[in-house]
This record gives C-alpha cells, sequence and structure tokens, in this order.
C-alpha cells in the first residue's frame, strides 16, 4: 500500500504536467493597449478554452518592438497571430513575408478599404488622429485648427506637441502626410513646424498630458488617449482635422506565417474580427470605432458614418514612405535639438 502511495505522489506532477501541456494555446503579439485588450483575451479564453499567452508592446517602444521581433524570429515563428494597433507596419510586414493569408470568409461585414487586397490583414477597430485642445486655450472654439498645416500659424508658437514619430501612430500619421501631400510640401511643413517652435515628446500619452497641464494648446495624438482621461473626469478638448480629411487607423489582424498554432491562430483572429469585439471595444474607454457593419455603435461612441469625410488612403503606398518620413522628421525635428 505504501508503495502504491509512493508511486502515486511521484507521478502526480508528471501527470499534471502532460494535462496542462495539452490543453490547447495560442499565442498573440499584441501592440494594443493592455488594459482593455486583456479584457478580451482573458474572455476568448474563457469562452473557448484555448490558453492565451500574449506578448505585449509597452509604451517605450510601442508598436515598433513586436513589429521587429516578428522579422528576428521570421525563420522560426513563436507567434500564431499579431495584433496591431496600426496599420502601415503590418502591411510592410506583409510585404514581408511574415503574414500569411487569412481565411476567405473571415470578417465579412468588413468593407474591403480596410483589408490586404491579397487577404494578408484584416483591419478592425478603429481610432481618429485627432488634435488635443487645453480647454481655457484660445485653441477651442472658432480658432480650432481643421487643418495640420494650421499648426504652423505664429499664433501657436511653442504651443504644439507631437509624439517621438519613431513609434506609435504619429509615425504613421507622418507617413501618411508625405504621401497624400508629397515630399515637397511635407518637408516645408515640417520646416514652418520646427520655425514654429513644435515640441517633440516621448508618446502620445505624454502629447496628451502637456495639453492638459497647459504646458502646450493643441497636441497631436489619437481619439482613445483624450477619451481615457475625459472618462476619469478630466476636462480636454478634441478636433478633428476635416481640412486634411479624417485620417483613421484600424487596429489590425495578421496570422504569422509557420506558426506554431495555426489553427488556435484562425479561431483567435475569427473572435477578435467579430462584430462583438467591436462592439466590447466602442464601449470601452479607447472608443474605437467599429468597421464591421453588423456593429452595433453604444451611445456616445464614434460611428464611422459620423466622422466626416475620410482621407482616401492607399495603404501600400503609405506604408512604402513610413521610413522615409521618419527620417525626415527626425533630420528637421530631432536633429537640430
Amino acid at each position: 500500500m505504501r508503495f502504491l502511495l509512493l508511486v502515486l505522489l511521484l507521478t502526480l506532477p508528471f501527470l499534471i504536467g502532460c494535462q496542462g501541456g495539452d490543453a490547447p494555446v495560442v499565442t498573440i503579439y499584441c501592440a494594443h493597449d493592455r488594459a482593455h485588450a486583456e479584457k478580451i483575451l482573458d474572455l476568448f479564453q474563457e469562452e473557448t478554452g484555448i490558453r492565451v499567452e500574449a506578448v505585449f508592446d509597452t509604451e517605450a517602444n510601442k508598436t515598433v518592438g513586436l513589429a521587429e521581433r516578428l522579422r528576428a524570429e521570421k525563420q522560426r515563428p513563436r507567434c500564431d497571430l499579431h495584433w496591431s494597433n496600426e496599420p502601415l507596419r503590418s502591411v510592410r510586414l506583409a510585404k514581408e513575408g511574415i503574414y500569411r493569408p487569412l481565411p476567405e470568409d473571415i470578417a465579412s461585414g468588413i468593407d474591403d478599404r480596410w483589408k490586404d487586397p491579397a487577404g494578408l490583414w484584416c483591419g478592425f477597430a478603429g481610432r481618429i488622429r485627432a488634435l488635443a485642445l487645453a480647454p481655457k486655450s484660445p485653441a477651442v472654439g472658432t480658432d480650432t485648427p481643421e487643418s495640420v498645416k494650421q499648426l504652423t500659424d505664429v499664433r501657436w508658437r511653442g504651443k504644439v506637441a507631437i509624439a517621438d514619430p519613431r513609434l506609435g501612430t504619429t509615425g504613421t500619421h507622418m507617413a501618411i502626410l508625405k504621401w497624400a501631400w508629397g515630399e515637397e510640401e511635407f518637408l516645408n511643413w515640417l520646416e514652418a513646424l520646427e520655425k514654429n517652435e513644435v515640441r517633440v515628446v516621448a508618446s502620445n500619452s505624454a502629447t496628451r498630458d502637456r495639453v492638459i497641464t497647459g504646458e502646450v494648446w493643441i497636441g497631436m495624438t489619437d481619439t482613445d488617449d483624450i477619451e481615457v482621461v475625459r472618462r476619469r473626469g478630466v476636462e480636454i478638448g478634441e478636433g478633428f482635422t476635416a481640412g486634411d480629411g479624417v485620417i483613421l487607423l484600424p487596429n489590425v489582424v495578421g496570422l504569422v506565417s509557420g506558426s506554431p498554432q495555426p489553427e488556435h491562430g484562425e479561431t483567435l483572429a475569427r473572435w477578435l474580427l467579430s462584430p462583438r469585439v467591436e462592439e466590447i471595444l466602442a464601449a470601452s474607454s479607447s472608443r474605437q470605432v467599429p468597421l464591421n457593419a453588423d456593429a452595433k455603435v453604444p451611445a456616445g461612441g464614434l460611428a464611422l458614418n459620423d466622422l466626416g469625410p475620410l482621407l482616401p488612403l492607399n495603404w501600400d503606398a503609405a506604408a512604402d514612405t513610413l521610413p522615409g518620413a521618419i527620417r525626415d522628421v527626425e533630420r528637421v525635428l530631432l536633429d537640430r535639438r
């Protein structure tokens, strides 16, 4: 009897380990804000029984860090699904062969303008590039800029902040502007910003915080960074640059080519691209814009049809300008300081 008990005690950890090892698992690299993404991934895990191993970006290397990790692991992928918080770096990863095609029947309610023509990525739950406005400043009211070109006006000298474009969505914004305007107009605008003493800070949230303190009056940022502090009771204004064409940046799902658990990756992709997940993100403090026609916009949310004219985008062409646009901003706004 004692012998049998000893055998059981010795083998129990092994049996438990085998059971845990046999449980389905999916690995995701996620650049979306952890506070919102974790709740969604926890719900997926609870409902499907598929354990989620998530690797998140940090504010310091926002968006860029995981893209570089995917490149480094291309020959031996460890990730099944990439959830990016902006499209251009995903477009570049797709061109480099990092992604494989999504199932053809996935996300049928999302318009083709938010998808890769070859089916390598799909956008969902967008946010808007916006101006954060200091509430008691001249930037609020009839003088609110309708275009980022107006940020070079002398009245805003030293009172405009942008995030470091080498990380996150500010780099995406710069690339889109360079693609839309052409190189000469883009460079002239950067030179005018530098002359007008624009402030370059660490991140979108740092940009917003400079606006809250009144250190600057206007900050180029994203709608989610503004909304999250509004819901804490912080007074802050918001403006969309309709004069440029409203820029909507979707989150992006891409399945990693040669991943360890391709089937579970597809299950997670379908779940993330569902109307339900867009509704969760739309109702959250990140106030994402649903792109799925079947998703319901909550009260106080942002609906795609209510944003004004969107800037029509060629994602591939804009992605091609990304490295050059970032180099331009470095040379004009960073290297001279």
